[in-house]
């Protein structure tokens, strides 16, 4: 990839962030990544990128995309759960790899208002171990347990995050990022039976 060519380049995202336990989990297996060959394990936040955006949204945007994934978390008793290791192209110069979360996402999870913002949604989202080359098979080329962390929460945040490659550093995947305020999901509270 010519990073020189994409380092004026900002990618944007909408991202949910897990509670700090989760975090830690993943920076352990991070460092597992890492050690085993995978240069790209911490080259993006820890987080679940949703969707890829042209422009970052609102508060309110955030606040209402908050209250629709807690809508989709009730059946599970709130949870947001860990899955198999997958990857999803992003673009033809990466892909995100990591546990999937069992959040079945559609368009209409998204405020009406952000919508046309959109460039590609992520989805089933997953919890970003390591950035990729579009292609690769990370299991089979470092020869590494391709198990994830176990791990589940209920507690998460919404934000927006501005990413940008570097001209100097690993070639692939030496980027900065910067995240916008946090927005938290509506705490799950149990539905009473009726």
């Amino acid at each position: 990839m010519d990073t020189q060519k994409y380092s004026k380049e900002i990618f944007r995202f909408i991202i949910l962030i897990p509670h700090r336990d989760t975090q830690r989990l993943l920076y352990e297996y991070r460092k597992k990544l890492f050690s085993s060959g995978l240069t790209g394990a911490h080259a993006f936040p820890a987080a679940a990128p949703l969707a890829q955006v042209s422009a970052p949204f609102s508060t309110m945007e955030l606040k209402d995309l908050g209250r629709n994934l807690r809508d989709l978390t009730i059946k599970n008793d709130g949870r947001i759960q860990g899955t198999t290791m997958a990857a999803i192209r992003c673009s033809e110069h990466f892909s995100f790899f990591g546990p999937q979360l069992k959040l079945e996402t559609d368009r209409t999870v998204f405020p009406q208002s952000s919508r046309d913002r959109i460039i590609m949604q992520l989805s089933p989202p997953l919890l970003c171990a390591a950035l990729i080359s579009p292609g690769s098979d990370p299991g089979k080329e470092n020869h590494f347990d391709n198990e994830g962390p176990a791990f589940s929460f209920r507690a998460a945040a919404l934000a927006n995050l501005s990413v940008r490659f570097l001209d100097e550093g690993e070639k692939d995947f030496s980027l900065e990022w910067r995240t916008g305020a946090l927005v938290w999901l509506p705490a799950y509270r149990r539905r009473k039976e009726e």
